[in-house]
């Protein structure tokens, strides 16, 4: 079985590598971390199977299924942090799932599956197109985001996060129960954010909407925002005319 793993985060990709290792007749042909590297990955090396992550950079896991056509693409076991009520939307078409963080018994599960379904004809064209109509139109946006922190990972709660702050070439992630700097780009965070729940309004910040307590005017026509937790964030007019209301 020749395998592919796809996901914008090593730590889940080392995590699933290892896994993999532990079965001789499994051969990691490649690992991809956006969903560009993917497609061209995927076309090049024609995998029997790949484990895909739904929320990566330059395209999701969705558009690459899309980008592979309806010819013979691999069979697909996609990698989600969504909660389970999302996650049934994936089941129709697909080969299985796995919600991070998953336990070793539940990868066993699908690669079990796997085995299974390369010996049996592919997903009919009008499944695959109707998986991902339900992944379109279903939760985009993840539930938690996967931290580095203190020389180990732990999810966190995207309703506990306060906002985004730029520094240098790390986000400083301001939650309810601490900081945390993460290598990385604004735009590469903001991206995977609701934009219903968290907007940007500085070229350093990005903010929980509902942590927002008041909004006071400042000096040549930007504003100021004061948060529940006592912070104070510059919103700059040039955000502002992008955004005017930010309970829409």
């Amino acid at each position: 079985m020749r395998v592919v793993l796809a996901d914008d985060e090593a730590p889940a990709r080392r995590k699933l590598a290892r896994l993999l290792r532990e079965h001789g007749d499994v051969e990691l042909v490649g690992e991809a971390a956006n969903g560009a590297e993917a497609v061209r990955l995927i076309t090049a090396e024609r995998p029997d199977l790949v484990f895909l992550d739904i929320q990566m950079p330059e395209l999701d896991g969705v558009a690459v299924a899309e980008a592979l056509g309806a010819g013979s693409p691999p069979r697909i076991v996609f990698v989600t942090a969504f909660d389970r009520h999302a996650v049934r939307a994936f089941e129709l078409g697909a080969l299985d799932y796995l919600l991070k963080p998953y336990d070793k018994e539940r990868f066993e599960s699908a690669l079990a599956r796997a085995r299974t379904a390369l010996g049996a004809p592919g997903a009919a064209p009008g499944e695959l197109a109707e998986l991902l109509a339900r992944l379109r139109a279903g939760e985009r946006y993840p539930k938690r985001l996967l931290i580095p922190h203190d020389g180990r990972s732990f999810y966190l709660p995207v309703r506990d996060i306060v906002r985004l702050e730029a520094d240098g070439n790390d986000i400083v992630v301001h939650a309810r129960a601490g900081r945390y700097a993460v290598r990385g780009t604004l735009e590469s965070f903001q991206e995977r954010l609701d934009p219903a729940q968290f907007a940007r309004v500085h070229r350093s910040h990005v903010v929980n909407i509902d942590e927002i307590a008041e909004v006071h005017p400042w000096f040549h026509g930007d504003r100021k925002l004061l948060l529940r937790d006592g912070a104070e964030i510059p919103w700059s007019r040039r955000y502002a005319a992008k955004r005017p209301d930010l309970s829409r």
